[in-house]
């Protein structure tokens, strides 16, 4: 389970913002926010921008499935 920073972390690369970025709009310093990056695709297991997309973009839907929602 990702917790509410590393979703919002999540969602900033998958836009293909910059440490640099990413530390000026969710505060920090931008090695802070690297060794995020790192713990955090380590978590999921990716390494490509691609990937990075796709876990995204499966974070989007998750709360619809989780929810219990039916999709047809």
């Amino acid at each position: 389970m990702l917790t509410e920073r590393e979703k919002q972390l999540l969602r900033r690369l998958a836009e293909g913002k910059t440490d640099r970025q990413i530390a000026v709009e969710m505060g920090g310093k931008r090695e802070q926010i690297a060794a995020q990056r790192e713990r955090l695709l380590s978590k999921l297991g990716v390494s490509s921008e691609d990937e990075i997309k796709e876990a995204a973009k499966s974070l989007a839907r998750w709360p619809y499935r989780q929810a219990g929602s039916k999709t047809e």
